[in-house]
């Protein structure tokens, strides 16, 4: 059946050795399905035009971006590319990336399904976002930690989405 919905989020790169990384998630209920993503340490030039691309290819109907350094450029340079196709906003993010990957590793664990090993190559984007996923360690440093806090921040567009819920209890007094 058709995904309920289909959201991504991108965490941009301006020059230097971090990694663009953005993982398109179908939602079926509860489930996100990361389809495809893009996971390029590329220069901006490169790696912009593919960004476009998938957002169209896979009819990506929300997007956040995240603000910080040169995100919120790119955000708007892309807005205009997909216009008609995805709705970018934008956040800025000040809190501290370890305690965000931990805090929303949970979500990730329980909502996110991943391909099986044998749909992707471990050189292509989905096979190094997995080895940066599954690589991450909280005992030590990371060498690149832009996929784990990448799936924390779909973890915290995700949770905005969805409406507060109300629980009826009996008083305490």
């Amino acid at each position: 059946r058709e995904p309920d919905g289909i959201i991504s989020i991108c965490d941009t790169k301006d020059k230097g050795t971090d990694y663009a990384f953005m993982p398109v998630a179908e939602i079926y209920g509860n489930d996100y399905y990361i389809t495809d993503c893009i996971c390029d340490n590329n220069l901006p030039d490169i790696v912009e035009p593919r960004i476009v691309e998938m957002l169209k290819r896979k009819k990506v109907q929300m997007s956040r971006f995240e603000s910080n350094s040169a995100g919120g450029r790119i955000a708007k340079e892309i807005q205009e590319q997909v216009k008609g196709i995805t709705k970018i906003t934008t956040k800025y993010t000040t809190a501290n990336k370890e305690t965000k990957i931990i805090l929303n590793s949970g979500w990730v664990k329980e909502h996110c399904l991943f391909k099986d090993e044998s749909l992707y190559k471990k050189r292509d984007d989905y096979g190094k976002m997995i080895e940066m996923l599954c690589g991450y360690t909280m005992a030590g440093k990371n060498k690149h930690d832009d996929v784990p806090d990448g799936m924390a921040m779909l973890a915290e567009f995700s949770k905005s989405l969805s409406g507060n819920q109300v629980q009826i209890f009996q008083r305490f007094f």
